[in-house]
Order: structure tokens, then C-alpha cells, then sequence
């Protein structure tokens, strides 16, 4: 009988702790007033007017919903995914963060972090074209939805600055644009502001496009899938131009030591005749030069002998939000309630009012500046693949450090496509 009681008694203890786990799990999602806490990474550190605009659309959700809050925690960029990738791979992911399509969003799908969201996709099958949302599709499921598009390969220039060096109009053709960086040389005038400490911007601003017009669309699937090489007498032609126009002292002697928002405020302020950026330098170079109609803005020119289409520009879908596959139930709802608040017409109306390009066909009026209509419209000459959107990060780090290493002549560009 007492060892009837005392297996009576175990029964009894587990069965209340069992209990008690799943009230602690329930809890859990929530805090101690039931409302259910989703933490949400970003890299928004930056004073951008997009990055204005996402806050706004959290903090309007967080006002409308009691029973759910989104606290947000932002990572500087050039740490961001560093840290993302280390979390990853130890399995400690927040409950939402901001991922980035082809590759970089595809580790962590295959690595199981990411939840589908495939349940709730139907909300913006009708406005965002079907090419753009698959850019965060991996097998046949959606991991996050864009905000907007990002065209990485965009030439700012300073009108008055290249009328000095005697030109009136931007060069299409690359032999025209070195006779411009030749010119403005000439006048004391720095050609390119660049910032590459981090070692993206020459990779993903630069090469994504130069790569392109050399090689064809083509040519990063075909290497991806066996079927082609970085040694490549296109691609070297192409890396090569990174080496002729560090030659040529198109960039400003600095351009290794200071970062990519340095680089576009030495533009701002007119110390440079040109700046290789994304769309997402478009919000700042409005808000803060003093005359927005001495700005230009053009696609990169073409090369002669290139295979790829000289009208198209490296770009892809724009950051998303993608949640944690670790998330509870009701913690899932919640974040399927926030994603079909914050990517509404609202957000998109918003962006397009702080000069972002977005997927959604929003009407524009008269009001919207010139600069950003032109950017908006190189979309239609077709996107090529950008770089560190399609590669593992591996090789993208080779490229980023091997281009870097270009500039400061420490490997050649056959050196660079070998290793």
C-alpha cells in the first residue's frame, strides 16, 4: 500500500507539473498582462526617411492593438547580418527580424528558422507582381513580402560639377564616362565619391551591374549550378573595370576607410562630382541638398562587346520582414495579424511620399520630384541580379574583400576570379 501511495504521489507531482509547464508556456507568448510581446530586428539605425516611415507603421500598430506589442531593436547595417547568421546558427533568433531575398533569406529557410507564410500569402497576390514576390520564395513557400524595390547600380551626379569639366549631359557609354572622370581630374574635381570600408558597396553597387553588361543574366545561375566559372574573360573584363577606375583616380583616397553614408554626404555637400549608390540614397539626397535640381541621376553606361542587356540595372525586392519558425501558435497570429497591418497601401503610399521605390503600383502627382520619377522608371529596362542577393555569403565575402583588395593593389582581377 505505501508503494501504491508513494507511485500515486509521483503520478500526482508530474501530472501538476505538467500543468504548470503548459500555464508557463502559455504565459510565455505574453506578458503578465496577457498581451503577446514579439520582438522585431532590424537595421534602421540610420536617420533615412524610409526607415521614419517603417517605425511609424510599428508604432500606429502598437497604438491599434492592445493585446499585442512589437518591440523593436535595431543593429547597425554593417553588423546586422553578421549577427543574424552567428544567431542563426545557434538557434536563437528573435521572433521577427529583417532578411533580405534570394540567397541570404534561402540559408535560413534551409536551416529551419524561417515560418512560411504561406497562410496569409493571398494578401498580396493582387499588388505586388508575382516575379517580385518570388524573390523570397524557396520551394514553393513565401518567407517575407517586400516593402519596396531596390536598385542598387544608380549614378548621382552634380550638374554644375560636370559642367565645369565641359559636359552638359551624362555619358552612356563607359569610354565616354572615363573621358568625364579624365576631365574632372583635371579640374581638381573629385569624380566618385566612394565610402567601401565595409566592402559591399563596390561589390553590390558596382560590380552587380558592370558584371551584368558583361556576362549576361545568365551567368551567376549558370556558376551557381555548375555550369559555368568565375574564370570567366567576361567577368575579369568586368573586375577589371573596378581596376582601371581606381587607376584612373576616379575615387577619393579615403574610399577604404569611410563607409557608404560618408561617401553620399561628401557628394551632398559638393566635394564630389559623382556617387554610385542604391535607391535608397534617393530619401537623403533630397532631404539635405541645397539644390535638388543641380542633382542628376543615371543607370551606369554601357560597355562595348558586353553579352548582357545594356538597359538593365542590378536590383531586387527590398528588405522584408520574416518571422521565426520557433514562434507558438497564438504568437504566429499575432504576427500574422502585424505583417497585414504594416504591409498595407498605407505603408506603400507613405514610402512613395519619401521618394522609395515600392512593388505596388502607386499613382504619383506632380509634387513628386523629378529625380526620383527617372530613378523609378529604369525598373522598366529590366533588373539584373544583384550580387550578394544570389550568392552564399561565402563567396560574396571573397568578392567583397577581393574587390577591395583590387583597389589597393594588392590582387589583380585574374587573381580575384581564380580564388
Amino acid at each position: 500500500m505505501r508503494r501504491v501511495g508513494l507511485v500515486v504521489l509521483s503520478l500526482l507531482l508530474l501530472l501538476a507539473l505538467a500543468a504548470c509547464n503548459d500555464g508557463g508556456e502559455e504565459k510565455a507568448s505574453g506578458d503578465k498582462n496577457g498581451v503577446i510581446e514579439l520582438t522585431l530586428w532590424t537595421d534602421w539605425t540610420e536617420d533615412r526617411p524610409e526607415n521614419t516611415v517603417y517605425k511609424d507603421m510599428i508604432s500606429k500598430f502598437n497604438e491599434q492593438h492592445d493585446d499585442i506589442k512589437i518591440v523593436l531593436e535595431t543593429i547597425p547595417h554593417d553588423q546586422y547580418e553578421t549577427k543574424l547568421r552567428t544567431q542563426a546558427a545557434g538557434n536563437q533568433l528573435p521572433d521577427m527580424m529583417r532578411v533580405w531575398p534570394g540567397e541570404r533569406t534561402s540559408v535560413l529557410v534551409e536551416s529551419g528558422a524561417l515560418l512560411p507564410l504561406d497562410p496569409i500569402i493571398d494578401q498580396w497576390k493582387e499588388s505586388i507582381p508575382e516575379s517580385i514576390l518570388d524573390d523570397y520564395a524557396v520551394k514553393g513557400s513565401y518567407y517575407a513580402i517586400p516593402s519596396n524595390v531596390s536598385l542598387t547600380s544608380l549614378i548621382f551626379y552634380n550638374k554644375e560639377l560636370l559642367k565645369k569639366a565641359g559636359y552638359s549631359d551624362f555619358p552612356t557609354t563607359y569610354e565616354d564616362l572615363k573621358k568625364l572622370i579624365v576631365a574632372l581630374n583635371k579640374e581638381g574635381i573629385t569624380p566618385i565619391s566612394l565610402g567601401n570600408k565595409a566592402t559591399w558597396p563596390l561589390q553590390s553597387v558596382y560590380i552587380s551591374t558592370i558584371a551584368d553588361r558583361f556576362t549576361g543574366s545568365d551567368f551567376l545561375p549558370n556558376v551557381l549550378s555548375g555550369n559555368g566559372s568565375f574564370v570567366d574573360k567576361n567577368f575579369i573584363q568586368a573586375l577589371s573595370v573596378i581596376d582601371e577606375l581606381t587607376k584612373l583616380n576616379a575615387f577619393n583616397e579615403d574610399m577604404n576607410t569611410i563607409d557608404e553614408a560618408t561617401a553620399r554626404n561628401e557628394f551632398i555637400k559638393g566635394s564630389a562630382a559623382m556617387h554610385f549608390a542604391g535607391s535608397w540614397a534617393i530619401g537623403p539626397i533630397l532631404d539635405n541638398v541645397e539644390n535638388i535640381d543641380n542633382i542628376g541621376v543615371a543607370p551606369l553606361p554601357t560597355f562595348e562587346g558586353g553579352k548582357g542587356e545594356p538597359s538593365s540595372i542590378s536590383g531586387v525586392a527590398g528588405g522584408g520582414i520574416a518571422l521565426s519558425s520557433q514562434l507558438t501558435k497564438e504568437e504566429q497570429e499575432a504576427a500574422f495579424e502585424f505583417l497585414k497591418f504594416y504591409y498595407s497601401e498605407t505603408l506603400y503610399q507613405n514610402l512613395v511620399k519619401a521618394n522609395i521605390i515600392v512593388p505596388v503600383n502607386v499613382e504619383m502627382d506632380s509634387q513628386t520630384p523629378a529625380i526620383f520619377k527617372t530613378a523609378n522608371g529604369f525598373v522598366q529596362g529590366g533588373l539584373a541580379p544583384v550580387y550578394d542577393a544570389t550568392l552564399p555569403a561565402e563567396l560574396t565575402d571573397i568578392i567583397n574583400n577581393g574587390l577591395q583588395a583590387i583597389t589597393l593593389g594588392e590582387k589583380s582581377p585574374k587573381e580575384l576570379a581564380v580564388n
